[in-house]
């Protein structure tokens, strides 16, 4: 099998991962905020992907995955396109973007890219949550809407985080043996 349709399998299969993922995370109701959002499992496979693929591969995963999930009914909030890119697409190809960031010290790319994606997932959210999503009694892009999208979106955003900081790298080391070697990871 040539790479280009081994990669292309890999694609298909992270995608397929992330939406089950996806599935399973709106089926557990601690996982759920109460006005959208949530700890997303299906970040730990659009991880995956951009460490074993590349963060190009990655970047694809997951605007893949975005768009089967959209196809199956999910991601359907919207009130203007731009708050739509905030709140879905542009996470989902910040998170695929994971490998592209260095090795620090001693430290893997897999803690660098997956906290320093999380941390612009979170203020990509925070954005959304400013201009689009903030409380009844305030107005875009006020100090009171940034200081409830702030905290709103952080405790979702930093579980996620923290499960991604734990599995993710886990997963990597223990798949990246023999011909399966990860393209993206700097261990």
């Amino acid at each position: 099998m040539n790479r280009k349709t081994r990669t292309l399998i890999f694609i298909a299969m992270y995608v397929a991962l992330a939406v089950v993922l996806d599935y399973v995370s709106e089926l557990i109701p601690f996982l759920q905020m109460p006005q959208g959002g949530n700890i997303n499992l299906a970040l730990i496979s659009v991880f995956m992907a951009s460490y074993h693929l590349g963060w190009k591969n990655g970047i694809i995963t997951g605007l893949l995955w975005w768009l089967v999930g959209f196809m199956m009914g999910q991601n359907r909030w919207y009130l203007t396109p731009i708050q739509y890119i905030l709140d879905y697409i542009g996470p989902a190809i910040v998170c695929g973007f994971a490998a592209a960031f260095p090795k620090v010290s001693k430290v893997s790319n897999v803690f660098t890219g997956v906290t320093v994606t999380m941390v612009l997932k979170y203020f990509i959210h925070t954005l959304a949550g400013v201009y689009f999503w903030f409380p009844e009694t305030t107005y875009a892009g006020s100090a009171a809407s940034w200081i409830y999208s702030l905290g709103y979106n952080l405790w979702y955003n930093l579980a996620t985080l923290i499960v991604c900081v734990i599995l993710v790298p886990i997963l990597v080391k223990a798949l990246n043996r023999g011909s399966n070697k990860f393209v993206g990871y700097k261990g």
